[in-house]
């Protein structure tokens, strides 16, 4: 667990741990908001170097101060080397799987994936974890490549998505 903790616990807000969040975007997330507590994935899509990442991190920010267990969530930066493992969604599945483990969640899981389109079939996962009626996921994720942002997206995601 160390190993996994260590290498994780920068870029999450376990222990304490508050990333960067940058400038409030306060409008962006209330709208966001009024879209939480279902099955729906929201995507955010935008240009690269646009602010999704320290929205991502904004969101996972103010559900903390609302009372969710730091524990409880989970943050994937593709772009960051440690998570250069992930090659795929099978890789994505034994490292939540891995978080799930080690953290020991209690309750709804809020499942961050932040440039979400370098991992190769996403969609299989995020399809999955949306419709896991044995687990509750929240799943928040970002995305800048033509496939993210083409109307190719709610075809990925089965219609069960938020953009």
């Amino acid at each position: 667990m160390k190993e996994f903790y260590s290498i994780f616990e920068k870029y999450n807000f376990w222990n304490g741990n508050v990333p960067r969040l940058g400038y409030l975007r306060q409008d962006y997330l209330d709208k966001i908001f009024q879209f939480c507590n279902n099955s729906l994935v929201k995507v955010l899509v935008g240009q690269r170097r646009s602010g999704k990442s320290f929205l991502l991190r904004q969101i996972a920010h103010q559900l903390l101060q609302s009372g969710v267990p730091a524990n409880n969530m989970f943050f994937i930066n593709k772009e960051f080397i440690e998570f250069d493992e992930i090659k795929d969604y099978k890789d994505l599945d034994q490292l939540v799987r891995e978080y799930k483990k080690n953290l020991n969640p209690s309750g709804k899981i809020y499942l961050f994936i932040d440039e979400a389109q370098n991992i190769h079939q996403w969609e299989r996962l995020i399809n999955s974890y949306a419709q896991n009626f044995a687990e509750t996921y929240e799943i928040f994720i970002s995305g800048s490549n033509s496939k993210m942002l083409s109307g190719e997206l709610a075809t990925l995601l089965s219609g069960r998505n938020m953009v």
